[in-house]
């Protein structure tokens, strides 16, 4: 097997690495990514020794960069960070079990009657409260529904999931003054009729909205002006988690107490701090003790690997990074993406070179110890029902790089080494990444000299890596100048692809819409798709039409792992919510002083 020598450069120091590779190798990855994830180097549940303590505060490190953006309900978060933050004060109406399945515990049950195209959504008691005391009821439930259907709703959310009810669309466009499709059948049940059924309905975060807002409140708040709320950001969100807010240091750390109303009874600790921690001292910061549970930065691993006073548990992380291709816009007018033929990435032998000139299981051992690896489909094997093993990748290929661009027409005219663009003028790409951590510095800059040795001039946009917050905002607004980037997502547990890919999905970056693409999200999303082996072979069929348009290209995926301080009795990494006892209201702490 021919060795290859690549460079990782960061800001701090060069490092030459030697793998082990082919060039002229066109098989997929996905054996290794499927192995990879049925594996990991910790376990996914510790037990520490010691009775617990009454109450305790408990810290959690939110591992990243970059601040808060400081919005604090589901329905309007955007982020990983104000998600998680939102997880703990704000509440969906279900739970799921390790299947992903939507189970009848939790806020609500559910019950579907697939002929009649609807589901009837009932809550499991009548005494619920809101954090402030207030009566929960199914207006709450409904009320949010009509929020994220309000032409003035300025979130990410509205999509094929609230576009499917009936009514929705006249709703949304002003021409009534509500949703035919949700009929109330008392202040606890509410039946939703569907233009069609879908087996995402079934799944958590899937087809069935889940959001709840305290109505009393939101009611006398113009929708636009929500985001600027004190109810969304600050120490006055209401919500039916948990826990509640006692103190917000802006963009640095947030303080939790119980909240006395929640459903579940009173958690175990008497606080809990969040509090955003830079990668780069995550290591240092979990020896010394000053927090509880963080998610270790896989590039670190060699120096985090042997602290003694924490326990590691992980799994194979339902998220990946990827790259994609600025290929259009979003038209707010109509509310649907607009593919524009002659964006200049247009070509799709221009973006599936670019995708076989990266090596990411190299850069995957090198830069993150082999924790995160290259994966073959943007269906992870996180969803083993539809994950397809089979489906060929983007494995480096170098040569195979170098033979679309030629047959593309992108060739070096004038013998620079640099190709030119098809009528002979110079090319130029602009890539834009988010800034997160050295190993990502150096992996970005490993991307731009991939790209050098096939003859494309990439410059990366800006000079530098953007801040998280600012990256996704020129992302969303479509910046003319940004022409390929690199950027990541959790994926949810619906691997339903039109919220992401849709003609109506805000969160499809590439503006990347055709007709042969929808048709397969249509047959995903139909009632013959209730046959499992249909919806298996539907998957199959989406997986192999990404890698073909090559609009995104999936890089690494892989292993998130926790450090629990060994003061934490008890911790998981259990995917089910009903029936797991490692939510942080369960959580219990044996001494008042964390392990050093």
């Amino acid at each position: 097997m021919k060795k290859k020598s690549l460079v990782f450069l960061s800001a701090a120091a060069a490092l030459t690495l030697a793998a082990c590779g082919s060039e002229n190798n066109n098989s997929s990855t996905s054996s290794e990514a499927s192995k990879a994830a049925s594996k990991s180097k910790f376990s996914s549940e510790v037990t520490h020794e010691g009775t617990a303590i009454e109450g305790g505060t408990l810290k959690y490190a939110l591992v990243t960069p970059t601040k808060f953006s400081g919005i604090f309900i589901d329905e309007l978060a955007s982020n990983s960070t104000d998600s998680t933050i939102a997880s703990q004060v704000d509440q969906s109406m279900f739970e799921y079990d390790e299947n992903r399945k939507l189970t009848n515990t939790g806020l609500a049950s559910i019950e579907f009657d697939v002929e009649g195209k609807s589901v009837t959504i009932k809550l499991n008691a009548k005494d619920y409260k809101w954090s402030d005391g207030k009566p929960f009821t199914i207006d709450d439930y409904i009320f949010a529904i009509e929020a994220i259907g309000n032409k003035d709703y300025t979130g990410t959310r509205y999509n094929d999931r609230y576009t499917n009810i009936v009514g929705m669309k006249d709703f949304h466009e002003g021409k009534t003054d509500s949703i035919s499709g949700v009929e109330k059948v008392d202040d606890y049940t509410v039946k939703l009729h569907f233009e069609k059924m879908l087996p995402s309905m079934q799944l958590a975060g899937g087809a069935i909205p889940a959001y709840t807002m305290p109505k009393h409140i939101f009611k006398d708040i113009p929708v636009k002006e929500w985001e600027q709320s004190e109810y969304v950001r600050g120490d006055k969100v209401v919500g039916l988690g948990a826990f509640t807010i006692e103190k917000v240091v802006a963009g640095e750390s947030v303080t939790l107490v119980p909240n006395k109303h929640y459903y579940k009874g009173s958690p175990k600790l008497k606080k809990v701090v969040m509090q955003i921690v830079s990668p780069n001292t995550i290591v240092s910061e979990m020896k010394a003790g000053n927090y509880d549970i963080a998610t270790m930065p896989s590039a670190q691993y060699e120096a985090f690997k042997d602290l003694t006073n924490v326990t590691y548990v992980s799994s194979f992380a339902p998220s990946y990074e990827y790259i994609a291709f600025h290929l259009g816009k979003f038209d707010k007018t109509t509310g649907k993406n607009v593919t524009d033929p002659n964006a200049k990435m247009s070509d799709v032998k221009l973006r599936q070179a670019m995708g076989y000139a990266l090596d990411i299981d190299a850069a995957g051992e090198s830069l993150y110890n082999g924790l995160n690896y290259g994966t073959n489909s943007i269906i992870l094997p996180f969803f083993k029902d539809v994950y397809n093993a089979e489906q060929e990748g983007f494995a480096y290929n170098p040569e195979k790089a170098k033979q679309l661009l030629d047959e593309a027409g992108y060739k070096d005219v004038d013998g620079d080494g640099i190709r030119e663009s098809k009528d002979g003028s110079k090319l130029q790409i602009n890539f834009a990444a988010r800034t997160r951590d050295d190993a990502n510095e150096s992996l970005v800059q490993q991307y731009l000299l991939w790209w050098k040795e096939i003859g494309l001039d990439v410059q990366l946009y800006t000079g530098r890596t953007i801040e998280s917050n600012n990256f996704y905002e020129k992302i969303q607004a479509d910046d003319p100048e940004i022409d390929v980037f690199a950027a990541g997502w959790g994926v949810g547990y619906d691997p339903n692809p039109a919220n992401l890919f849709g003609e109506t999905a805000k969160f499809n970056f590439a503006r990347y819409v055709n007709e042969k693409g929808t048709e397969i999200m249509k047959k995903i999303s139909s009632t013959e798709a209730f046959d499992e082996a249909k919806l298996k072979d539907y998957y199959k069929e989406w997986q192999a039409y990404v890698k073909d348009e090559a609009f995104i290209i999936p890089t690494l995926v892989g292993d998130s792992v926790t450090a629990v301080n060994k003061r934490v009795k008890y911790y998981d990494t259990a995917l089910a919510t009903s029936g797991s006892k490692a939510q942080l209201y369960q959580l219990e702490l044996t001494s008042d002083t964390p392990a050093k």
